[in-house]
């Protein structure tokens, strides 16, 4: 009984795990894409600082195309940076705690903490595209990009993501949690 029932166990923790693979796999491939605002975000100041400066004749839409590509490398980069574990930490404590203490304290953060900021921001940011689609926002500048609600649903599109994110690290550390105590 107790090798079907740690048998189990180990079939849950697997299949938990895939999910978890499968949500890093998402936010790998999307930051694929996104990566490439940088690169896109370093050709658009070339090009403006070369008619600014070289022309005397610079352009408002350059300037917000590159507002809007860093707001894509960042809101973006933030799902990919929990799951490679490249965010800036603070672990000042957590670093003198055994290894299952750091989990679990990663665990009880995940959940009273990034969780519900999390579902703040998407809640909000969503009524707040709405918003923006329904007036047809655009910019101020007569010269500048159209349709304000595409950059602005990359905030709760970008959450949701970095949810994926959290809940993948979630798995893992329940998973290891409880792989320790069996």
């Amino acid at each position: 009984m107790t090798s079907c029932t740690s048998q189990q166990h180990h079939n849950n923790q697997s299949t938990l795990l895939k999910v978890a693979d499968s949500f890093e796999t998402i936010i790998k491939k999307v930051a694929a894409v996104c990566c490439w605002s940088s690169a896109l975000l370093v050709l658009v100041i070339l090009c403006n600082v070369i008619m600014r400066y070289g022309f005397k004749n610079g352009m408002i839409l350059f300037e917000e195309i590159q507002w809007h590509l860093y707001a894509i490398g960042i809101m973006f980069g933030l799902s990919y940076a929990e799951i490679t574990n490249s965010q800036v930490r603070v672990d000042v404590l957590s670093s003198r705690f055994k290894l299952k203490t750091q989990l679990m304290w990663e665990v009880f953060g995940s959940l009273f903490f990034v969780y519900p900021l999390i579902f703040v921001i998407v809640f909000n940011s969503i009524d707040y595209v709405a918003v923006s689609f329904n007036l047809g926002e655009a910019s101020n500048s007569p010269l500048g990009l159209p349709f304000r609600w595409l950059i602005k649903a990359a905030i709760p599109a970008s959450f949701i993501l970095l949810a994926l994110a959290v809940t993948a690290r979630l798995i893992r550390n329940l998973t290891t949690i409880f792989q320790k105590e069996a």
